[in-house]
């Protein structure tokens, strides 16, 4: 039967989403986990995320015997898995079920601390500017809808067009942290992080949020630099 999960994981302890040669990742871990109880299989997840980059909710399917309880499959794996992986449920999917090409919406949240601390320095980005909500706000407004994101992608990124439409986008402070949020219809490779250091340098007006629409109407494309992946959150998949 083909089953549906629902994991969280550390992306500071991989090399990324998807399995690479001679590399720990997070399907690769996965599948080993499920060799061990004997269920070889094909993992297929909603979308990689970069090494380092954390994930709240990422989606993935794989078939498994019919016999298993998907309960008692669920709490042996997070014992294999534990700390950095967890599986949060598993749910029979039907057989055309895809975690990427099913889903309606995503969202993704990036982490920014207003203080250094060895603690959270793999979960947050520290940035030792203070941000301006409102003009970051203001900047943000300019994404929603739909636009080609050609400029706003890695280069190399293998897809058919770059089209993507973003329903939200807001910033707002919670105690030390700022918080960006995204949420689409999909992503391109490494679309977040660009807008996130765009928006920063527009914060440090090394750029101007005209700058920002020159790129994203494609006239010019002007900076293609990442954000650190340590603030960056899979927040949630929509089907």
């Amino acid at each position: 039967m083909l089953v549906k999960a629902v994991i969280s994981y550390d992306g500071s302890e991989f090399y990324g989403m998807q399995i690479q040669p001679d590399k720990i990742t997070v399907e690769g871990t996965i599948s080993n986990a499920l060799k061990k109880l004997n269920i070889k299989t094909k993992i297929t997840h909603s979308g990689r995320t970069d090494r380092g980059v954390h994930a709240l909710n990422q989606v993935i399917s794989f078939e498994i015997p019919n016999f298993w309880n998907l309960e008692k499959l669920k709490n042996i794996l997070n014992k294999i898995l534990y700390p950095s992986i967890y599986f949060k449920k598993i749910t029979i999917a039907p057989f055309d079920f895809h975690p990427r090409f099913s889903a309606k919406k995503r969202s993704y949240r990036y982490l920014i601390s207003k203080y250094f601390t060895p603690f959270n320095a793999k979960y947050t980005h520290y940035y030792s500017k203070k941000i301006d909500i409102k003009k970051i706000n203001n900047a943000l407004g300019n994404l929603i809808g739909k636009h080609d994101f050609e400029y706003f992608a890695k280069t190399g990124s293998d897809v058919n067009n770059y089209i993507r439409e973003i329903y939200k986008a807001y910033a707002f402070e919670y105690k030390n942290v700022y918080v960006i949020k995204i949420e689409g219809n999909g992503f391109l490779r490494g679309q977040i992080r660009i807008i996130i250091n765009f928006l920063l340098q527009i914060n440090e007006n090394k750029l101007t949020i005209n700058d920002l629409k020159k790129q994203l109407n494609k006239e010019k494309l002007i900076s293609k630099h990442l954000a650190a992946p340590n603030g960056l959150y899979l927040e949630r998949i929509w089907y």
